[in-house]
């Protein structure tokens, strides 16, 4: 019976497609499942419904691959099967590699990757093929902000990810004329010296830290470095990403792909060197 009461998330859900490429994302979801305290549900979407023993040979799982984790598989189309088995299983977090599915020029994920993150109704963990499926340390979290509410709302979940993993917090502000001022209420902007910011800079990153201690719980024990850049901001992720070994970069989104939206965000899918955690706005200010 269906009292209106909704169970808390609980599991962490990885799409498999029995490619090596998708293979790459579990070491990735078995770590955020570890540290969510959630149970890993591995899904895949097949046209007929298999056998136990059949779907495990398919996605080449052995039996120490699948301890305490539940395999489940789904009918119809992958995307939306994902999604509806995310739903009903509350899951707190979608992790897949990037490239499932036939690749999109403009967005740079593969099309059932793609169609899970525009309606997936939890944040979206998107893994590079390229990575090996070896274990996956979360020491480096980078958060970019650009100093308006909208991307502001990332900041809390971040802050408890990295605390929970014991990970330094890298923010990068970048600035640069991609980063036009912002005429959203509430918004931090960039020093006004931006060929010179060492004239703002000390004062400018005293106030954000004072926002991020006053919107959130800021646990004294966590390290946060804030980073200012110049230039185009996809760039600038990618090259501190690269630049500090980041193990994961989180990134507030919108919702939308249009081809003329969420440049920054395909920016860095197309040539990520790590996991990229993909916060839509209403689903982070939620959760923070």
């Amino acid at each position: 019976m269906n009292d209106g009461h909704v169970e808390p998330a609980s599991t962490v859900l990885l799409p498999l497609d029995g490619t090596r490429q998708s293979l790459a994302a579990l070491p990735v979801a078995r770590r955020m499942a570890e540290l969510a305290g959630a149970t890993l549900h591995i899904v895949h979407a097949a046209e007929s419904t298999l056998a136990p023993d059949e779907l495990r040979e398919r996605l080449v799982l052995d039996a120490d691959t699948l301890a305490g984790a539940v395999l489940d598989a789904v009918t119809g189309a992958p995307a939306a099967g994902i999604v509806r088995l995310a739903a009903e299983r509350h899951s707190l977090l979608i992790v897949m590699a990037m490239h499932e599915g036939r690749p999109d020029a403009d967005s740079g994920l593969g099309s059932v990757a793609e169609g899970v993150l525009r309606t997936a109704p939890c944040p979206v963990l998107l893994v590079p093929p390229e990575r090996l499926p070896a274990a996956w340390r979360l020491e480096q979290v980078l958060l970019p902000q650009d100093g308006t509410p909208g991307t502001a709302t990332a900041i809390g979940p971040t802050i408890h990810l990295a605390h929970r993993a014991g990970a330094e917090l890298l923010v990068l502000h970048v600035a640069g004329p991609a980063m036009a001022a912002s005429e959203e209420a509430g918004a931090l902007t960039v020093p006004r010296y931006m060929d010179q910011p060492q004239h703002e800079w000390p004062a400018w990153s005293r106030e954000f830290l004072d926002r991020v201690r006053g919107m959130c719980h800021f646990p004294a024990e966590l390290d946060l470095k804030l980073f200012l850049a110049k230039g185009e901001p996809g760039a600038e992720i990618l090259r501190l990403a690269a630049e500090r070994d980041a193990d994961l970069i989180v990134l507030p989104w919108h919702g939308s792909l249009a081809p003329d939206r969420a440049l920054i965000l395909k920016a860095v899918i197309r040539d990520a060197p790590c996991p990229v955690l993909v916060l839509p706005f209403k689903v982070a200010a939620d959760s923070g």
